[in-house]
């Protein structure tokens, strides 16, 4: 399948710099990336720390201007707090008819198909690796599961 763009969905930042699993999300949508021509990619996320200077978007985009990618071809969506959000937002950048696949790391895939659907997207997931310190978002994933499943986390 040809798509439009890749989403790369927010996640942990450690001051300035992305997390190990959200830079696990960032190497993945940059092989993508120059695997296929014409591809635009969208880095969604917002502030979300008191302390955290740069949107999870600005750090995204950062990290892939540093692996080659050319700014002109990373679109930032700056404001999602949640992945339903991440979602949302992207729909209105990109539009309903564009063809998307989106980044995250394997363990978050089965909860975010589900987040997906409630935005009313139909986005194909892209796995990243999980990374060596991954255990507490495994953990924590099965955990919220159930409350996902109902709408009642986003």
């Amino acid at each position: 399948m040809n798509f439009d763009y890749i989403l790369i969905l927010g996640g942990p930042v450690k001051g300035d710099l992305p997390s190990e699993l959200l830079f696990e999300r960032i190497k993945c949508a940059s092989e993508f990336y120059f695997e296929n021509e014409g591809i635009k990619i969208v880095a969604s996320g917002g502030i979300k720390g008191r302390h955290q200077r740069l949107s999870e978007a600005c750090i995204i985009k950062n990290s892939l201007v540093e692996l080659g990618v050319p700014p002109e071809d990373i679109i930032l969506e700056n404001k999602a707090l949640t992945t339903l959000e991440n979602f949302l937002y992207t729909k209105k950048i990109v539009g309903e008819s564009a063809a998307v696949t989106y980044v995250t790391n394997k363990f978050h895939i089965y909860r975010c198909t589900l987040i997906a659907q409630r935005a009313g997207v139909d986005y194909v997931p892209m796995s990243a690796p999980d990374g060596k310190r991954s255990l507490s978002f495994r953990i924590r994933e099965r955990f919220i599961l159930p409350f996902a499943k109902h709408g009642i986390i986003k």
